[in-house]
């Protein structure tokens, strides 16, 4: 597994020293979110496993998490005291999973059976098909130099294969999108990109539910 390689193992040690420093030094026990995506993900479920579990003043000022691109578990949650968001605006040690593909696709590596989603459309944990009218924009940039190139709103739909726990789209026939070396069908380059503006509402949505605990 790719957590068993030296490196990731010392980037997970990184993410995990950055983190207490940004406590001890920065945060003044304010609230906070965490997010990532991908290895990201991967070495932030690492940190929420080993720092969260035993701590309910840090799971209860986390906002929420957002860690995407990758499979979340029941030991995970277990292990971290934190459970999967199940609505647009519930907080305080909630979060938010999903890993995007096609129908059919092939298997994707992060992907696992046991994998939570949450439809980033709709925010719901079942089924409930959501519509592309409910997509606010989605927004590509250039990986290399972070350039913005270009948004289109209503782009692509979302709904929950409650079989497999992928989050499962359909895109434009004439897509023209790099997604690297991804098996076909598999969309992990573009998780955030394809829901940008939903996310970007969401993260608004629960920093004011917080507030108003």
């Amino acid at each position: 597994m790719a957590t068993d390689s030296p490196e990731f193992k010392q980037g997970a040690v990184d993410v995990a020293d950055a983190f207490e420093y940004y406590i001890d030094n920065l945060n003044e026990g304010r609230p906070f979110i965490l997010a990532g995506h991908s290895q990201g993900t991967m070495a932030l479920i690492e940190l929420i496993k080993n720092r969260f579990g035993d701590d309910e003043d840090l799971r209860n000022r986390m906002v929420a998490a957002y860690l995407i691109g990758y499979t979340i578990t029941d030991a995970d949650l277990e292990a971290s005291g934190l459970k999967i968001a199940e609505g647009a605006d519930d907080v305080g040690g909630v979060i938010i999973t999903y890993n995007t593909q096609a129908d059919p696709s092939v298997e994707s590596r992060m992907l696992f059976p046991v994998a939570h989603c949450i439809n980033p459309l709709n925010w719901k944990t079942d089924d409930t098909y959501a519509p592309k009218s409910e997509n606010l924009g989605s927004v590509f940039y250039n990986d290399h130099t972070g350039e913005f190139l270009r948004e289109e709103p209503e782009y692509c739909d979302a709904q929950i294969d409650l079989a497999t726990g992928a989050l499962i789209t359909k895109l434009p026939e004439d897509v023209d999108l790099d997604f690297g070396n991804q098996p076909e069908g598999v969309y992990h380059r573009y998780d955030y990109g394809l829901f940008y503006r939903n996310l970007e509402q969401n993260v608004g949505d629960r920093i004011q539910a917080f507030s108003e605990q």
